[in-house]
């Protein structure tokens, strides 16, 4: 007996002895790698802080531009003031000897000047008045806004920060029991294992039914132990998924989110002041307009999202997401994963559907609170967006523009950023729950839940992750390199003019024309139509028959440059899997239906119009060489670009072949719905050089189609359509 109990106090303490030193091994672990979690983030805010500071230096670059600007023009003014008066004075003194100056035409331009220079007075005047008052006070407005959104969102960062530091704690104190129970599990068992031993060497009857009672005692101890221990690994394995979910989820949406946040309406704020720097130079000299069109496109390229990327591309060691957290067993554990047990499944099991329910509820809120921030974004940017800009009343009076109260704006400002840290904290907690309820769902075996059982042939869209602080569009969208969904927004066509021009010129003219879409164009033609369409002209009016394959050219231009092509980048793979493996024609269609679907109602609409039209084309084909598949290898490279990823040869067949089928079944895959313009089949007979009019028997068939003055009637019949369906910006 003495020897037992010697043996396993030894043992006893041996294990402990290996436990504590295991354990104090792994909080050293822990603990550095909290340091370089906590020296990370900080590090974020730094850089945070440094991009603050940048965007304010050039904002002082600025302010002192302007106010320098202002002295300029006041002494170019007062110059041209003592210019003015000086020819008065002369003017006067010399009044006998110039008497007849009036008899001379030159007199009158001579006058013009002097003019001339008093209205410069005044303009330079006005000039240096808004660079010195008004432009200098805005920039100072955005620099105070600047700072005020950048110390609350702030805010926001350190209160994720302490979420994270809370989950890295519990992370800690989870391992610590994990192989704490782990440590008592090992020892109970091999208490047990000792003390079976000693009964099976024991003869007596009455000592061997003593020391079952010790062996069942022991069991007991044993199967006690061992479910903390199961459980104890469970809540360290899913503490692990919690944490890597929530830094992971901190840095691919929150850190973005918050640079969204501090930018919100910053880009605006800026272009605002500078529209009305250009609305003064307008109004002062012509000659000026080259700078105004440089500074329009600077305003049109300021792009959160696009500086947002290359910020964080450029920091792109700091922002990274960090190291994942492994799995670090006790000596002899060897499962890596967590599981059901029958001792615990019950308990898990409960826990699994209080944590769905949980979800379900902290999604929906999690969405509401994503609405309201949209409305209070809306709201806030009516402040900033305010039309303030036109500076053209102060030529006629020297009334500087009131500034708005800042009150309301600063109120509405605390709701967003709080809402936005609701937001951000609920998006986390979401995220973390997620990791425990998929892993505790894998170990259970639960089926995933859905709203209803889908088929799995049906291709959806990818959805588009919630962005904080849209900007709205700043100006008239480009035609040439813009994108179509903002042209349609803004100009509120169903068709873009420079599609609905081009294809009412070849239905009219070049239906018969060899080589449509194939044979170049002109390139002197092409830019000049290029260039009116993008003014808002429509150079094909008088347009002739041996004009087509420069009309043709500029449509495929149009196409080519736009920044996201007909065929969205985002939907590639969902219009090539309509195509690939399909067994036959039939199904390829029905597969293309369902995508369509998925597809902004207005760029459905103009591909119903572009494809119906590529079809009547094709109609023609006898005469213009080009069917549906010879458009089709033509015109897919433009409209459904291969991305750079992929293999372009490969790809290039299965694109030609998707256009193809697009416009030998184009009234299937787009049908009628009565909204937005549907393309009309018309065309006449264009007399070429040297060609005789066929007989009646010979143009029966183009003589019942509508004439050119039908379809002017048309068109305008399209631009007075209702254009409410325009307004849904996602799936229809």
């Amino acid at each position: 007996m003495v020897n037992y109990t010697c043996g396993v106090a030894s043992t006893k303490s041996s294990l402990r002895r290996s436990s504590n030193s295991q354990i104090t091994l792994l909080r050293k672990q822990t603990e550095r790698y909290r340091l370089h979690i906590r020296f990370q983030l900080n590090e974020q805010l730094k850089c945070l802080e440094q991009r603050i500071d940048t965007q304010l230096s050039i904002l002082a670059e600025i302010q002192e531009y302007f106010k320098r600007r202002a002295d300029v023009e006041l002494d170019y003014a007062k110059n041209l003031d003592n210019l003015h008066k000086q020819i008065n004075q002369k003017s006067r003194t010399q009044k006998a000897r110039r008497e007849t100056w009036i008899l001379q035409s030159i007199n009158k331009l001579w006058e013009t000047i002097v003019h001339d220079t008093r209205t410069h007075v005044k303009y330079h005047t006005i000039m240096s008045d808004i660079c010195g008052k008004y432009m200098y006070d805005k920039f100072n407005e955005i620099v105070e806004d600047t700072r005020r959104m950048f110390t609350k969102c702030k805010s926001v960062a350190l209160a994720s920060h302490e979420d994270i530091f809370k989950v890295l704690n519990e992370l800690q104190s989870t391992m610590k029991t994990y192989h704490q129970y782990q440590s008592e599990s090992k020892q109970a068992e091999q208490k047990l294992r000792i003390i079976q031993q000693q009964m099976a060497k024991i003869k007596s009857a009455k000592k061997q039914k003593t020391m079952e009672k010790r062996v069942e005692k022991r069991q007991m101890k044993y199967t006690e132990t061992k479910v903390k221990a199961f459980k104890a690994r469970n809540d360290y394995l899913m503490t692990i998924e919690s944490v890597n979910a929530a830094l992971k989820k901190y840095c691919t949406d929150d850190v973005p989110d918050l640079i969204d946040c501090m930018n919100f309406g910053f880009h605006t704020s800026i272009a605002k002041s500078i529209q009305m720097y250009l609305s003064a130079q307008e109004n002062i000299k012509r000659g000026r307009q080259a700078t105004i069109e440089t500074l329009n496109r600077a305003i049109g390229d300021l792009d959160t999202v696009t500086d947002k990327q290359k910020y964080l591309e450029y920091y792109s060691n700091t922002f990274t997401i960090p190291k994942k957290i492994k799995f670090e067993p006790h000596k002899g554990d060897e499962v890596s994963a967590v599981n059901a047990q029958v001792l615990i499944r019950d308990e898990m099991q409960s826990r699994f559907i209080q944590m769905q329910s949980r979800l379900a509820g902290l999604k929906t809120e999690n969405d509401e609170i994503f609405k309201t921030i949209e409305a209070t974004e809306q709201s806030l940017m009516e402040f900033i967006n305010t039309k303030n800009s036109d500076v053209s009343d102060l030529f006629k009076d020297l009334n500087l523009p009131q500034n708005i109260s800042k009150d309301k704006r600063k109120e509405i400002e605390d709701y967003y950023v709080e809402k936005f840290k609701q937001y951000t904290l609920s998006s986390n907690l979401i995220a973390r729950l997620q990791a425990r309820h998929d892993i505790m769902q894998k170990a259970l075996g639960a089926a995933p839940t859905t709203a209803s059982v889908e088929d799995k042939n049906l291709i959806r869209r990818p959805i588009k992750p919630k962005q904080i602080g849209r900007a709205p569009i700043l100006g008239r969208p480009r035609l040439f390199g813009g994108k179509l969904l903002d042209y349609i927004q803004v100009t509120q066509q169903h068709v873009p003019l420079i599609i609905s021009s081009c294809v009412s010129a070849i239905n009219r003219l070049g239906l018969h024309n060899q080589g449509i879409f194939r044979v170049p164009g002109a390139q002197i033609d092409i830019n000049q139509f290029k260039e009116a369409f993008e003014k808002g002209e429509d150079p094909l009016v008088n347009i002739t028959g041996r004009d087509m394959n420069s009309v043709a050219g500029v449509l495929k231009l149009y196409f080519r440059e736009l920044k996201e092509p007909l065929f969205a980048r985002d939907m590639f793979d969902s219009f090539i899997s309509c195509i690939v493996d399909v067994e036959s024609e039939e199904k390829c269609v029905e597969n293309l239906c369902q995508v369509v679907k998925l597809l902004p109602r207005p760029i459905f609409i103009v591909m119903r119009y572009f494809f119906a039209f590529l079809n009547h084309l094709a109609e023609y084909s006898d005469e213009n060489m080009m069917d549906a598949s010879n458009l089709a290898s033509c015109l897919a490279p433009t409209l459904m670009p291969i991305p750079e990823d992929k293999d372009q040869v490969q790809y290039l067949t299965h694109t030609i072949e998707l256009i193809r089928t697009i416009i030998t079944h184009h009234e299937e895959i787009f049908p009628s719905d009565g909204n937005g313009p549907i393309y009309e089949k018309f065309a006449i007979t264009v007399a070429i050089d040297g060609e005789e009019d066929e007989d009646d028997e010979g143009i029966s068939e183009r003589s019942l189609r509508r004439t050119p003055s039908d379809d002017a009637s048309q068109d305008s019949d399209y631009c007075t359509e209702d254009f409410n369906l325009l307004n849904e910006t996602d799936v229809w």
